[in-house]
């Protein structure tokens, strides 16, 4: 047998379908097999693995046993001349296997291979040819001067910025994405070091055959597409920790003397010094919108009273400033957190949700403001063109952002996207149903044949400019080449002349879902015909939370008269504590009909939603009530069945 692949798969269902399905396309001709470990996946990957393709050896873990020790599993199950380490987030086209095989045939000296890979927009991933991580190398890298000397040697040598990408290359490390080696040299060397869990064995691996050796190559002549990219989380402190702690493995196995303690000690001050810059950078990415919106607030409030007091009082000293303060750090407070509920600060929001939230703060400081002392009041005008100032200034920063950000006049998320479909008329029916199944906001507006596209760039200028295009989706790639004879590699020809910011995606074999990315610095983006239950997402989960509290607060004002209603006195006390402490929340269903129902996990609900439809106990739940209520919540839901079930706080 002259290939096997080893893919290792944790809780990627669709893009492991994907990958399967590309590989074995790539592998006609070919002797070989594909082995999948999955590492104790909770979505259904093993289900649809058994499904799909019964054919192909599925190895299933118990525990999740990190990347190197499943690899192992994989490899040692394997019968191939040369072994492939291939990522479940991957895309082959039909000739990239045996292009692959060819060059290391051809090369007696080669004993590991890589190739170029894409993101899902179709742009070069730097980690696809990297340079040996020494100390200058990876301090070079920790300072981000390779972002300002991209193609320097000396600067950066660990992205080998100095090679021309177009050339095949001998390069020092390949990334497990895409690993090629020779099943003889694994026998030599051994396999993956498992000490390391995950991040660094590639480097290791690579590293051993190199001192074996033989040399490892960067081959241009084919490319794969890599949905997530090595750039995917890298900001996170557990990226940080767990890739240089991988570093330090590293070290302590292959160096030794003065310059294994001096860079043992290098990527120990690395870990602290990216540790805090991924703090700041992280907070800086969640606070950043809140600490701008608060300034412009509060100079819009300023400018208000500047106003109102030179043009009405004819003097800008009519307000005292301490009051002017306080009442502008008020109305700023509220505005925040009005956005802060309505998902304003997420990465995508609606353009309602903006507006809506700009009216709630107003509505929630004007009844504040009737209720502060006369000596605390401003005045109610200042207040209106606060507002009118914090409705302009808001619109007006998301239009300016997302024009820098995306190159769109857009306030939120929430303009319907205008779809191109490559394919059948039966594909663009696949993708409606998949995108009202996730609820995208979406029209198709040009349905193309693959026979009728071409490779000249300003086709695909023209196609974007006349249908102003979101995005650009292919049918499945086993549709595209058996019906129109489209083959992979033809795809990534043409996605590579897709203009930015228009996004690249595809259905999956089965049809049941699509996959892309919109750049290496995301992750691989899915949408699918499962339910979007708005109880998984966080703008829907903080604001039941915030309802429970609220209305929870007004429970306990009049619980000197709700008490009177309730027959289990002592247990509504208890619900109303457990609720303000976070242990349950007002409406909700039990774990076990979670699990049952396969619904979002939620805190135990004191009231069921299906109140007054059926006995009030959580086993004899109407699926379809409750699954309703996970679907399409909202507080007002919440609100609705509460007041309904006033008498019954005592569940």
């Amino acid at each position: 047998m002259t290939l096997s692949i080893i893919i290792v798969n944790y809780n990627v269902r669709h893009f492991l379908e994907q990958a399967v399905s590309s590989a074995l396309s790539a592998l006609k001709g070919l002797s070989g097999e594909i082995i999948v470990v999955d590492n104790a996946s909770v979505d259904d990957s093993v289900e649809m693995m058994q499904n799909m393709f019964p054919h192909v050896q599925l190895i299933e873990s118990k525990t999740n046993l990190g990347f190197s020790k499943a690899n192992n599993i994989g490899i040692q199950a394997a019968k191939g001349k040369y072994i492939l380490l291939l990522n479940p987030d991957t895309l082959v086209p039909e000739n990239c296997f045996k292009t692959c095989i060819d060059f290391i045939e051809k090369n007696n000296d080669v004993g590991a291979l890589g190739v170029k890979m894409l993101d899902g927009s179709g742009k070069m991933l730097p980690e696809s040819k990297r340079g040996f991580p020494s100390p200058w190398v990876s301090f070079c890298k920790m300072l981000g001067l390779h972002y300002v000397f991209p193609h320097s040697k000396l600067f950066n040598y660990y992205y080998l910025g100095h090679l021309d990408s177009n050339q095949n290359q001998e390069i020092d490390i390949l990334t497990g994405a895409f690993f090629l080696v020779r099943r003889s040299i694994l026998d030599e060397i051994g396999l993956l070091d498992e000490s390391f869990f995950m991040y660094g064995e590639d480097v290791d691996l690579s590293y051993r055959v190199q001192k074996s050796g033989h040399k490892i190559y960067y081959l241009a002549d084919t490319q794969i597409i890599h949905y997530k990219g090595e750039s995917t989380k890298k900001v996170s402190l557990n990226y940080v920790s767990t890739f240089y702690n991988a570093m330090i493995i590293f070290a302590k196995k292959h160096f030794s003397g003065s310059k294994k303690s001096g860079t043992i000690m290098f990527l120990k001050l690395a870990i602290m010094l990216k540790g805090l810059l991924a703090l700041i950078k992280t907070w800086f990415r969640a606070f950043s919108f809140i600490i701008i919106d608060s300034l412009a607030i509060l100079t819009g409030v300023y400018l208000a009273k500047r106003f109102w007091s030179i043009w009405y009082f004819q003097t800008e000293y009519y307000y005292p400033s301490p009051i002017i303060w306080f009442n502008a750090v008020l109305y700023t407070c509220v505005w925040i957190f009005a956005f802060f509920v309505q998902g304003v600060y997420e990465t995508k929001f609606k353009t309602a949700s903006l507006l809506l939230s700009t009216i709630f703060g107003l509505f929630i400081n004007l009844v504040i403001y009737s209720l502060l002392p006369e000596h605390y009041r401003a005045s109610r005008m200042i207040l209106l063109l606060s507002f009118l100032w914090t409705l302009i200034y808001a619109i007006l920063s998301r239009m300016v952002y997302n024009k820098i950000a995306w190159n769109r006049w857009v306030i939120g998320v929430d303009k319907r996207k205008q779809i191109v479909v490559i394919g059948s008329p039966s594909t663009a029916e696949k993708v409606n149903l998949i995108l009202n199944a996730s609820k995208i906001e979406h029209q198709i507006s040009k349905i193309i044949s693959p026979t009728q596209i071409t490779s000249d760039p300003n086709y695909w200028k023209e196609l974007v400019a006349v249908y102003k295009v979101d995005q650009i989706i292919f049918g499945s790639p086993n549709e595209l080449q058996d019906t129109f004879g489209l083959s992979m590699n033809q795809v990534l020809s043409f996605i590579n002349l897709i203009p930015a910011p228009v996004e690249f995606k595809m259905i999956t074999e089965s049809g049941k879902g699509i996959i892309g990315s919109p750049s290496k610095n995301n992750p691989g983006e899915l949408y699918t015909f499962e339910v979007q239950y708005n109880l998984l997402q966080k703008i829907y989960l903080r604001q039941k939370r915030i309802f429970d509290l609220f209305f929870s607060l007004s429970v306990f004002v009049f619980s000197w008269l709700i008490i009177l209603i309730q027959h289990n006195k002592l247990k509504f006390l208890s619900n109303l504590y457990e609720v303000i402490i976070g242990k349950k929340t007002w409406v909700g269903y039990s774990k076990e009909i979670a699990e049952k129902y396969q619904l979002p996990i939620i805190k135990t609900g004191i009231i069921i939603p299906n109140i007054g439809m059926m006995d009030h106990h959580f086993e004899v739940l109407s699926e379809p009530i409750i699954r309703n209520y996970a679907w399409n919540y909202s507080v007002w839901m919440d609100l609705d069945i509460c007041l309904k079930a006033i008498n019954q706080l005592d569940q």
